[in-house]
């Protein structure tokens, strides 16, 4: 059988060039893509945050009671993050309850809706500054009364409320309408106090108004939460 050699050639080159003319768009594309599993996705920050439900919890006050946020569904909830120590807080006359701000707040929410509920919470970790969790209890209790007011100061010494809501700071407020949502994240006052960020809240709440504003810049000691286990 006689071989066609021209027939053969011309076979090779069409090959070789139908090769070269694929080599340069396959370079073009590059290397397949690589899979991101977080591409596409939308990731909620951690904490509590504005117009999301907020954390469920249940903890033990000062005075051996135990609360559940859930027991106040249909009423206006604010979170006061408290630590008896902390000079922005607890401690001095210059203090959020020192001062008697927070008095005229517990005052001034009660005037704006009788059926809101006043909750303060320590996360402060057991053994900080020598102080065990039972007495940073009784020390904040202490400190509520003395201010002439009786809301309930919930213990959280293993941080793990604080941590759910992202609490960073004492005081650091957040306020949670009867749907149970977040409506407002921040400071109690203006750093003058002349603007009470919580009372205005309230009032915007009890009225069916939007909270304005819904988040301020918060300031105070840091939370001193025990470490994660």
């Amino acid at each position: 059988m006689r071989m066609n050699y021209r027939t053969l050639a011309a076979s090779l080159l069409a090959c070789t060039a139908l090769l070269l003319a694929a080599a340069p768009q396959d370079a073009a594309k590059g290397p397949p893509p690589t899979h991101d599993p977080h591409a596409g996705h939308d990731h909620k920050a951690s904490g509590a945050s504005i117009a999301h439900a907020a954390p469920e919890f249940t903890l033990t006050g000062a005075d051996g009671k135990t609360y559940n946020l859930a027991d106040y569904k249909g009423k206006t909830v604010i979170l006061e993050w408290f630590c008896s120590t902390c000079p922005a807080s607890g401690q001095g006359e210059d203090s959020y309850w020192g001062s008697g701000r927070a008095s005229a707040t517990v005052a001034g929410v009660k005037a704006a809706d009788p059926t809101a509920v006043y909750l303060s919470i320590d996360s402060t970790k057991d053994g900080h500054q020598g102080k065990s969790t039972a007495t940073e209890a009784t020390d904040s209790a202490a400190i509520v009364a003395k201010a002439g007011q009786s809301n309930p100061v919930l213990m959280d010494a293993d941080g793990k409320v604080g941590r759910a809501y992202g609490a960073k700071t004492t005081p650091h407020i957040f306020i949670i309408d009867g749907t149970g949502n977040v409506v407002y994240i921040g400071a109690p006052t203006s750093d003058d106090g002349k603007t009470n960020y919580i009372v205005n809240a309230v009032t915007a709440v009890k009225a069916g108004k939007p909270v304005e504003p819904a988040t301020t810049k918060n300031k105070g000691c840091g939370v001193k939460y025990a470490p994660k286990k």
